[in-house]
């Protein structure tokens, strides 16, 4: 087992710890810790790229741990605080954008999804988790803007995608 795979499976043992802090009413230690998880998702690609042992486990597991960390957070505050459903689910439909997005795009065996900005999404969804598990009152805010960056994500995505398949229909050879 990798340095790196130990960084990605700590976010996943670290989910239920999270859930069990916010509803225990710990908000800050449920915080920190959320906040230490979340470096590991920063990390982890690292320690992958410096041990230079690749694996074909390794994205597969990464984006599963993010989604087990950020989605039982989500529903965790939604169900403690009632008032957040509406987090719950524009959090939930961002993080399902990027996936799907790739799935469609999924072309000749890869994927066009730029790592670049799974890491600027990353950089906005976190925060924004962070900052309603210690219920700071501008939370909406920063879910406004993260919810404005994904949108503006998702438009310059789908233009990468319709000039590649312009390029492609462009070079295709023709049958006669």
């Amino acid at each position: 087992m990798r340095f790196a795979d130990v960084l990605t499976g700590s976010r996943i043992v670290a989910a239920p710890i999270i859930v069990w802090l916010i509803f225990s009413n710990e908000t800050y230690a449920a915080y920190y810790l959320f906040a230490a998880a979340a470096i590991t998702d920063l990390l982890d690609g690292y320690a992958a790229r410096w041990s230079k042992k690749t694996t074909t486990y390794g994205a597969t597991f990464d984006g599963l741990a993010d989604l087990v960390l950020v989605y039982t957070t989500i529903v965790a505050l939604a169900i403690k605080m009632d008032a957040y459903w509406l987090l719950a689910a524009g959090l939930i439909t961002i993080a399902l954008i990027i996936p799907v997005m790739g799935l469609i795009s999924k072309r000749e065996g890869k994927f066009t999804l730029l790592h670049l900005d799974t890491n600027i999404l990353a950089a906005f969804v976190y925060p924004t988790v962070m900052v309603y598990i210690i219920g700071w009152r501008y939370a909406e805010i920063l879910l406004l803007v993260a919810f404005l960056v994904i949108l503006s994500y998702a438009i310059r995505y789908v233009r990468h995608l319709r000039s590649a398949t312009s390029r492609r229909s462009h070079t295709a050879p023709r049958m006669e």
